[in-house]
């Protein structure tokens, strides 16, 4: 699923709330530095002007993209940008102030320092939040980029990346004129290739760039590894390009076309939409998109119920714990493996309700398997499951709470596809792996329509597809209360 965050405004909504808070701190310091009170909000004209402030910094974000760049604009720039907006400010709440003919209800010191601190406060905060996200990203792995290109585009490419993006990680090629498998290519010297200048670099620590795949080996590369979007940026016309395009959508994967073959790709994808990558103007193919304000709302959720359910699930385990070490030594917590939106590992955390060497016991219960293939595992009375406590936490679900420390930390989402194995991910055809397009999920269709009926591991998928493709909030609100109508009536469970 795509997240369609691309406006300076949507983009950059973090900035833009900040300085709203910065703003708001400013003229109530402004307003204290004059009136020596904190009643600011009392006074039903001083009151107006904070609402005002809102609407103009909105209006300024959008009106003249006062975010854009922000986080790569040097801090000359940062001070010319921040003066603009400040500026901008003062002149309108001045003319709203001349229009209403309210100047008498207000302060002038107020309004006289309230840009100066506005100001001062507003790059500075802005400086050290622009460290933290720089760090966040330079730490954190963003969208795990796969470059389709040619030898000869390669520093092109690097310079486009270099010059341009902070939330891709650009670190996987694919070359198909050349067979270069296994060759890794210093960033910095694709740098110097393309623009002869060591100076312009001499400041960046040099990274390597790895050729991961050829173009006959390309899809089961990309069937057994974390990537997250394909970028195809091809000199001249492949024929073999159109099936290689219907089969990466197939996996789910996002697909960036360079514009040039627009002609050659439509209609081969369920949503497609003119953007720019790395400053090409690209075609982007993708399953299915989610808006910046879904995304928001969808990860609002996900932080709440982490939190909630992560504090019951503490109370749980004071409640329970001694029971499961009563009846089968070992930890409290089982912990596995499991494969997260586009092959992320993660540990996935449940309450241990089978015996401490249940995975090696699996192994001799394949045969079994109540389901129709060894894609998801599936067995009535289970025998390896803690007799009396084991089935209890299980019928209720109780085993399940701990996955929302998952949901804390993000591996996965409230709402969701069921995150399978290493095993069982390993054993994935093309259109299985599109199920994982998205964050896994606590639980999802597939559970709320009667999971143990569900036999045929493609009835799964097919609903999980259905769910990608149909995504929306309010999707997400009725799966949740159906969930609890599950849990009660016990419908479905294990």
């Amino acid at each position: 699923m795509y997240n369609e965050v691309k406006t300076s405004f949507r983009k950059h909504i973090d900035f833009i709330l900040l300085d709203i808070v910065i703003m708001q701190v400013s003229f109530f310091i402004a307003y204290f530095l004059r009136h020596d009170n904190f009643y600011l909000y009392n006074n039903y004209e001083y009151r107006t002007i904070i609402f005002l402030l809102v609407f103009l910094n909105i209006i300024s974000v959008n009106v003249f993209n006062s975010m854009h760049d922000v986080l790569k604009r040097p801090f000359q720039l940062e001070i010319y940008s921040t003066f603009k907006q400040v500026f901008l400010v003062e002149t309108l709440i001045l003319f709203f102030v001349f229009v209403t003919k309210t100047s008498e209800e207000f302060s002038r010191n107020v309004f006289l320092s309230f840009p100066i601190i506005y100001f001062l406060l507003s790059i500075f905060t802005r400086q050290i939040y622009k460290k933290i996200v720089k760090k966040f990203y330079k730490n954190q792995k963003n969208r795990e980029f796969l470059v389709i290109t040619t030898k000869d585009r390669m520093a092109e490419i690097v310079n486009r990346y270099y010059h341009i993006s902070n939330d891709i990680n650009l670190n996987k090629f694919v070359i198909i004129d050349d067979d270069l498998l296994g060759k890794k290519y210093s960033k910095k010297d694709l740098l110097l290739t393309y623009n002869n200048n060591s100076n312009l670099y001499d400041d960046i620590k040099d990274e390597y760039i790895e050729v991961v795949s050829n173009s006959e080996n390309l899809l089961s590369y990309l069937l057994n590894n974390h990537i997250d979007e394909v970028f195809i940026c091809i000199n001249g016309k492949n024929s073999y390009k159109k099936e290689l395009i219907e089969k990466i959508n197939l996996m789910g994967i996002i697909i960036h076309i360079e514009i040039d073959y627009v002609d050659s790709v439509i209609g081969a994808n369920n949503k497609e939409f003119i953007e720019h990558i790395l400053d090409y103007t690209v075609l982007t193919c993708t399953v299915s998109t989610i808006s910046a304000v879904q995304s928001i709302v969808k990860k609002m959720i996900d932080i709440i119920s982490g939190l909630i359910g992560t504090i019951i699930t503490i109370i749980i385990a004071i409640i329970i714990a001694p029971i499961i070490k009563l009846k089968s030594p070992g930890p409290v917590f089982f912990k596995q493996k499991r494969v997260g939106k586009n092959g992320r590992i993660f540990y996935m955390y449940k309450f241990r309700s089978m015996v401490v060497d249940a995975e090696k016991i699996k192994k001799e219960l394949l045969d079994k398997n109540e389901q129709k293939d060894d894609l998801m595992f599936k067995m009535t009375n289970d025998p390896r499951v803690i007799k009396g406590v084991g089935n209890f936490i299980r019928n209720t679900s109780i085993d399940e709470f701990p996955q929302f420390i998952n949901v804390l930390k993000g591996d996965m989402s409230l709402v969701g596809t069921r995150p399978p194995t290493i095993d069982e991910w390993e054993k994935y055809k093309m259109h299985h792996r599109a199920r994982l397009s998205i964050k896994p999920g606590i639980t999802g269709l597939w559970q709320v329509s009667g999971r143990s009926n569900i036999k045929d591991f493609e009835d799964v998928v097919k609903l999980d597809i259905e769910y990608i493709k149909n995504f929306s909030i309010w999707l997400d609100i009725k799966i949740i209360l159906k969930t609890f109508l599950v849990v009660i009536r016990k419908v479905g469970a294990r």
